[in-house]
């Protein structure tokens, strides 16, 4: 999935790189991994072995606004770059009516943002380009629903993003790549909708479908917010990491 090694060359890495790493992985005294996915990797090789996944700390959006106090605004928070569908979800703007995205994050490369600007639906787009965890929070609040929609690349089919569980945090739908994972999640727990991310039509046919419901749509913020405050956050995976701790400093 590294598009800066050449092609020929990514097999005998990656099988080298993975022999190398299971013979070290089998002598460590615990491993953490970030996802379920890649504990199972791991398991088999060392039974010490537990994911702990980067989910929202609950007491970064304590309160969050009555429905009827946010804005008919879409939102997108994290790293700007063409995989992760930033392309298409503004040329999706020109298929929804009366909806402004609010976008902030880094670019990469830097000349995506020109070549975004140039995007006749870029009028629509609020940038607030590098910003801190209290400016996100506002973004999120007042947005009516949150997008990630990252291409289908391998490192991306099973990861949990978090930007996906800040978005629950914060009481909004979510519209997300229609991977099985986020599936589950997403329209597991009804919170929100998943589309192919490299559709602009789709991206904007379920924004379009989210806002024209507001009472589905503050159904399905409070239904992920409420499974994010039931599972999906870090006092729960802080535990079993202060288990792990404890466990090895009795071994030591």
């Amino acid at each position: 999935g590294k598009p800066w090694i050449p092609m020929i060359f990514r097999k005998i890495i990656a099988f080298t790189f993975e022999r190398y790493e299971n013979r070290i992985a089998a002598k460590l005294s615990f491993i953490v991994v970030s996802t379920p996915t890649i504990k199972k990797r791991f398991i088999d090789i060392n039974p010490f072995c537990e994911a702990i996944c980067n989910y929202p700390i609950l007491a970064e959006n304590k309160e969050i606004p009555l429905w009827q106090n946010r804005k008919n605004e879409i939102c997108y928070v994290g790293g700007i770059t063409v995989i992760r569908g930033v392309k298409e979800l503004i040329e999706s703007l020109q298929y929804t009516e009366n909806v402004r995205l609010n976008i902030a994050g880094n670019y990469s490369p830097n000349s995506l943002k020109k070549e975004l600007s140039e995007l006749p639906t870029w009028e629509k787009v609020e940038d607030y380009g590098f910003i801190g965890r209290d400016e996100i929070v506002k973004i999120l609040n007042q947005s009516k629903v949150g997008i990630v929609t990252l291409y289908p690349q391998v490192n991306y089919l099973e990861s949990l993003p978090i930007k996906m569980f800040e978005y629950m945090l914060a009481g909004i739908p979510v519209v997300a790549s229609d991977f099985p994972l986020w599936r589950e999640i997403v329209e597991g727990n009804n919170c929100g909708l998943c589309v192919d991310p490299k559709n602009p039509v789709q991206i904007g046919e379920a924004v379009m479908q989210i806002l024209s419901d507001e009472n589905m749509a503050e159904k399905m913020g409070q239904n992920g917010r409420r499974v994010i405050l039931e599972k999906y956050n870090w006092n729960v995976e802080a535990k079993k990491l202060i288990q792990i701790y404890e466990s090895l400093s009795k071994v030591s």
